[in-house]
């Protein structure tokens, strides 16, 4: 059980304010240099980390090799649909992409040769929306069997070998968003269950359940409940969205959210299971996780008393403080992604909206947040290790 201090006993923040994006182009920040490119494939840079991120063209996306310190962007090969959403193996050396369309499959690797592509429709899966590495060469999937559309609360949770492209029911469980602790063999995911379908003559929603539970690799069974919440379901409200559970499984964060943007980050220890940091912010739900000391963790945000600039908050677990990023640093975008680098760094994904287009860009921060690098554009950006 965690130990708090009293100033840790008090941190309930919440943030009062509405993100909005901004017209106009976005701007490279202060200490920032832009990569150039190099359109020559390469298998292997110098030793990493890199940022992996993706550039779209004639609608397929590229993989690129970015130097975090700016300079040479090198390709990484071609994915042959459109992504969304990705994972990092636990070395950093290996990378996995989930279809932005659910489809049922898995593209791995980058480089010349990659990716390759692992199917999940043999074993009856056709549908896809979440997933984590939970070792260097296994996939934990969640997907669903039956129906046309993605659906969470009919989701499965499937064992995808990434070496031998082997797929099997993980323990016949029900589940979407698994996050693991793959040091320890942890795995947390959330299981919604419908408890009374609702009625439209009378008005009434659905009546659900939706509860954030633990397992253990070494044991077998589905884990046990940290925290459920019963609801009626409105517009896309859920009560612990995309929990990510830190490197010792001492720590777990979620997302509150709903039809508009807006999120409430909820940190929870594992013992207890209720919220013990809550901080709302006006914006898409976007956390890093836990940074390699598994000791902070990062999430999105905005700043307090600017409506149009977006914000990164990191919260230390062991000293009790939160900070952001300096008033005015980050250009006025939202915040779609992010990521800790195996040193300590931060890499976001950030778009603007001009118009009726859309630019996204790939900012690097320190740990300190002192400072951004605007590496040029991209989506969906990761660290890798070399």
């Amino acid at each position: 059980m965690p130990s708090f201090s009293s100033f840790q006993r008090r941190a309930v923040i919440t943030l009062l304010a509405v993100l909005c994006a901004a017209s106009g182009a976005l701007f490279i920040g202060r200490g920032s240099a832009a990569a150039s490119v190099s359109t020559v494939p390469t298998a292997k840079q110098a030793a990493g980390p890199f940022v992996l991120a993706l550039r779209r063209a004639a609608g397929k996306d590229s993989m690129w090799l970015l130097p975090p310190a700016g300079g040479v962007a090198t390709a990484a090969g071609t994915l042959p649909g459109l992504p969304g959403s990705v994972a990092v193996a636990p070395d950093g050396q290996n990378v996995a992409y989930l279809p932005e369309s659910g489809a049922p499959r898995v593209w791995l690797g980058y480089g010349p040769l990659a990716p390759r592509t692992i199917s999940l429709a043999p074993a009856g899966v056709r549908k896809v929306d979440s997933f984590t590495w939970i070792t260097n060469d296994k996939l934990l999937v969640a997907g669903v069997t039956a129906g046309k559309y993605v659906d969470p609360y009919k989701d499965r949770l499937f064992l995808v070998n990434a070496s031998t492209g082997h797929v099997r029911a993980f323990r016949d469980l029900r589940g979407t968003e698994p996050s693991a602790a793959p040091a320890i063999g942890r795995v947390a995911y959330v299981r919604l269950t419908t408890l009374d379908p609702g009625s439209a003559s009378n008005g009434n929603s659905p009546l659900v359940r939706e509860s954030l539970k633990l397992l253990r690799l070494d044991r077998t069974g589905g884990g046990r409940v940290v925290a459920s919440e019963r609801y009626r379901v409105y517009a896309a409200h859920r009560a612990m969205s995309q929990p990510k559970l830190s490197p010792d499984a001492v720590w777990v964060l979620t997302g509150e959210t709903g039809s508009d943007v807006r999120v409430t980050y909820d940190l929870r220890d594992i013992q207890g299971g209720q919220p013990f940091l809550s901080v709302f912010a006006p914006a898409l739900q976007a956390e890093a996780g836990w940074d390699p000391t598994g000791q902070r963790t990062a999430f999105a945000g905005t700043e307090i008393l600017r409506q149009d600039r977006a914000s990164v908050w990191v919260y230390d677990t062991t000293t009790g403080a939160l900070v952001r990023t300096p008033a005015g640093l980050l250009p006025d975008v939202m915040i779609s992604d992010l990521a800790w680098s195996a040193s300590g760094d931060l890499v976001a994904g950030a778009w603007s909206t001009v118009g009726l287009s859309s630019t996204r860009h790939v900012l690097v921060l320190p740990g300190d947040l002192a400072s951004v690098r605007d590496l040029g554009t991209g989506r969906l950006p990761v660290w890798v290790q070399q």
